[in-house]
């Protein structure tokens, strides 16, 4: 795809947040789409597609192993779902440190915090990991 492209459907993606961002504002439900939420919800929704494919890889082996089908047929759809997986647990990984760095941006002062706490030598869980 040329840049063009991609930078018009780029600004046409972004008209229509705006526009859903107006709408969401309007109807009093701001708080549910800010990024914040909906990274949120986007880890939620690859969480559940982790889970189903290794439950679909969990049904694949034990029909290879137990039941005797064809195991080239069988072993061709469990490398293409060990891609799936791998590139799911990227995306996760990538989500978690993005998930991380918006966490530090809402508690600028955490490491200061931290530092006095540990001078201290009290012992003060924030609740943020």
């Amino acid at each position: 795809m040329s840049s063009k492209k991609l930078k018009a459907q780029m600004k046409i993606f972004k008209e229509l947040e705006t526009q859903l961002m107006v709408q969401a504002e309007r109807l009093g439900v701001r708080e549910d789409f800010d990024p914040f939420h909906m990274k949120e919800l986007e880890c939620d929704a690859l969480n559940k597609h982790l889970i189903a494919f290794y439950q679909e890889r969990a049904n694949l082996e034990y029909e290879m192993q137990m039941l005797g089908t064809n195991k080239k047929e069988v072993l061709i759809k469990l490398e293409r779902l060990g891609v799936y997986i791998r590139r799911a647990e990227k995306m996760a990984e990538q989500d978690q440190k993005e998930f991380r760095k918006m966490l530090d941006k809402l508690t600028p002062g955490k490491e200061a915090a931290l530092k006095a706490v540990a001078v201290k030598g009290i012992s003060v869980n924030l609740g943020i990991n």
